[in-house]
């Protein structure tokens, strides 16, 4: 269940939320969440439109309400069944950071990369972004698991590398105007 989360950004992403998009399965993870200083960078009920990109084009739609409450965002009733609460943290320029939060699975990460006001491409923090220095300073690598991270300095230098590399696969996160 995981592992299919993972390939799912949800949360997003999105963004996790935003989120849960054709993932990869070398996201990082952390056993709970790191990044503690969430805003809500989209507002107080954000309303997503969110797509799995593959293949050359947007798949799987999904749309979900949020509400900011307890400082994150936690789904309402929409339909991204698998799709948890998240937080969103600056990242660098105009993108963010996304933190998955969902009880009893480990906090995986996303950037939330900004193509237009309102518009969201989403990458999964991939392992295999950052060179071996990297990944041997910030990993914590045990049999049969993806990269775990313990600290924030890991989260932004994971992300550092993935934010540096071209995407074809993710996901696509649309702010929709309230209803």
């Amino acid at each position: 269940m995981i592992k299919a989360s993972c390939r799912r950004i949800r949360l997003a992403p999105p963004l996790l939320a935003l989120l849960c998009f054709a993932l990869l399965a070398n996201c990082i993870q952390s056993t709970e969440p790191i990044l503690t200083d969430g805003q809500p960078l989209l507002g107080e009920s954000p309303r997503l439109q969110v797509y799995v990109l593959r293949d050359g084009a947007a798949h799987d739609p999904g749309t979900e309400t949020f509400r900011w409450r307890e400082g994150r965002y936690v789904p309402e009733n929409g339909t991204l069944e698998d799709l948890g609460s998240f937080t969103l943290h600056a990242f660098e320029g105009a993108d963010m950071l996304v933190q998955s939060i969902r009880s009893g699975f480990p906090s995986e990460y996303a950037i939330a990369h900004k193509l237009a006001d309102g518009a969201y491409l989403l990458a999964v923090v991939d392992e295999n972004d950052a060179d071996e220095a990297t990944r041997g300073k910030f990993c914590i690598n045990e049999p049969g698991t993806r990269c775990r991270v313990s600290t924030r300095e890991g989260v932004f230098a994971l992300a550092r590398a993935t934010a540096a590399k071209p995407r074809s696969t993710g996901g696509l996160a649309v702010l929709l105007a309230e209803h």
